[in-house]
């Protein structure tokens, strides 16, 4: 992995405009240090957002993961968590409809 390039706190403070423009057009990634400590990164806008993806993502796993251990320990199969999930989609349809058809 290359060296990561460092900006100071006040270097950022003082050359916000230069410092953004070497993340944003020259795709660096930057370290912020204030007081010899490592408080910030700064990456791209597009890597970010592939970041939170993946982070949104492995959460995701995780709740099904827990989900599925947690039907398994309950003795649910796959057709009766079906069913309760349709049940409910049903459910949620007819009160919404009922409601809104009420409220003219």
């Amino acid at each position: 992995m290359d060296k990561p390039h460092i900006v100071t706190a006040s270097e950022l403070q003082r050359s916000s405009g230069k410092v953004l423009r070497r993340v944003a057009q020259d795709n660096q990634h930057l370290i912020v240090e204030r007081d010899g400590y490592r408080v910030a990164a700064m990456v791209p806008y597009p890597e970010y957002e592939a970041l939170m993806r993946l982070r949104a993502s492995a959460a995701h796993r995780q709740l099904v993961r827990a989900l599925g251990a947690r039907a398994e320990q309950q003795g649910l199969t796959e057709a009766a968590l079906a069913e309760d999930v349709e049940a409910a989609q049903r459910q949620v349809y007819a009160e919404r409809y009922r409601n809104a058809g009420t409220q003219r």
